[in-house]
């Protein structure tokens, strides 16, 4: 956890940032995640990654689905085009179904590229 590799991901783990972040920042969705994400330039980047206790009951479950969102993530992050971002993200994921690494894929990158365009 420290490294300073462009791959790692530092956590959101503030319950004060979190709520600010869910009240005043910008929300983006497409099934099945959703982004909430603010722009706060020198902090650097923190992520956090959620899934719904009601949607899944066993921890085993929602532990295995934020572990494929920050894999996915590390993964976008060590392509040469990516650009790094600044700010507050978190990503929730919103279905009943397990994803697999390209259906998070598919939805990731462009919530990714929609929180690029917000900061420009």
């Amino acid at each position: 956890m420290f490294s300073k590799q462009r791959t790692e991901i530092k956590r959101l783990k503030s319950k004060r940032t979190i709520e600010r972040l869910f009240s005043e920042g910008t929300h983006f969705g497409k099934r099945p995640l959703k982004l909430v994400c603010d722009k706060q330039k020198g902090n650097g980047l923190a992520l956090g990654f959620g899934v719904s206790k009601r949607l899944f009951p066993r921890a085993v479950d929602r532990n295995k689905i934020k572990r494929l969102l920050r894999e996915q993530y590390r993964i976008i992050c060590a392509d040469p085009s990516y650009v790094p971002l600044g700010g507050n993200g978190f990503f929730v994921y919103t279905s009943r179904d397990l994803p697999s690494l390209e259906t998070i894929e598919k939805t990731m990158l462009p919530l990714i590229t929609k929180w690029v365009e917000m900061e420009e």
